[in-house]
């Protein structure tokens, strides 16, 4: 009989208590966690948005994914770290002296631990979470196996001649990395955004705010306008970037994490083939 446990285990990095994660280790099989073989199963990365429901995007991944043996790490980027406001600085991968690169490895490394490893690893972000994860798939494509972005409020465009975040003029120097289109371009990318996600002004990020650019509205005034321009960035740099617009749907969790798990259920699916 297939089952697991429908309390997460919350966790945090070794040694650093500022940033914990949830973890939702594969379903077990007569009593035997799933995972402690030297291969491993897949891992969905679920990154939350600025409301930080990261136990929603969890429990609606677990339900689109219908019981198959995956485990699900939802990190938990802080808002506030000693009085100062970092609610955003996740979305940038680094801020306020915060590598979330290093951080999001290190919370990868002790989930890891608990199930003796991982075989694939995809990524899927929801809105400011979604602003993470195609941002850190940029520097780190090479170690995954699929990505998701949902919904996201700012997007980064593959254009060398625009300042990073906008563009990716200067972004090796900020993040410490390099930038990987190459590998990107090996992966299965997916964009969702609801058809109704128009709202205008709530995703501005003009000079003189926190992550302010000057360029901040070249993708467009919207989440939907930003989803459809990213896609058509990434499609021009050989990225097949497929573009999702759930009909009738506006800035909602669940139904674009349903779309979402459906989407890497189908991946998964296609390696056991």
């Amino acid at each position: 009989m297939t089952f697991y446990s429908t309390s997460p285990i919350h966790a945090f990095i070794d040694g650093e208590p500022r940033f914990g994660f949830l973890f939702s280790p594969a379903p077990a099989f007569d009593g035997e966690v799933v995972g402690s073989s030297s291969t491993g199963t897949p891992l969905v990365i679920v990154a939350h948005g600025s409301d930080r429901d990261a136990t929603g995007m969890l429990d609606a991944m677990r339900e689109g994914l219908a019981g198959r043996p995956v485990s699900i790490l939802a990190p938990l980027f802080p808002s506030e770290i000693g009085g100062e406001d970092h609610s955003d600085g996740y979305k940038f991968l680094v801020s306020g002296g915060i590598d979330y690169v290093s951080v999001t490895k290190s919370m990868i490394a002790a989930a890891s631990q608990m199930v003796g490893g991982f075989g694939s690893i995809y990524l899927f972000g929801f809105s400011g979470g979604a602003q993470f994860a195609h941002r850190y798939a940029l520097f780190c494509a090479s170690e995954l196996s699929g990505l998701v972005v949902a919904s996201p409020g700012n997007v980064t465009l593959l254009d060398e001649t625009l300042e990073w975040w906008p563009g990716l003029d200067g972004a090796s120097a900020v993040i410490g990395l390099s930038t990987d289109i190459a590998s990107l371009r090996r992966l299965p990318v997916e964009i969702i955004i609801g058809s109704e996600d128009r709202a205008v002004g709530l995703v501005a990020r003009p000079v003189g705010s926190p992550h302010g650019s000057l360029y901040e509205g070249v993708a467009g005034a919207s989440r939907l306008e930003r989803a459809r321009n990213m896609s058509a960035s990434f499609q021009s740099h050989g990225i097949q970037a497929l573009l999702h617009e759930i009909e009738g749907v506006g800035h909602e969790l669940r139904p674009v994490t349903l779309k979402a798990a459906a989407l890497i259920a189908r991946w998964i699916d296609a390696e056991e083939c």
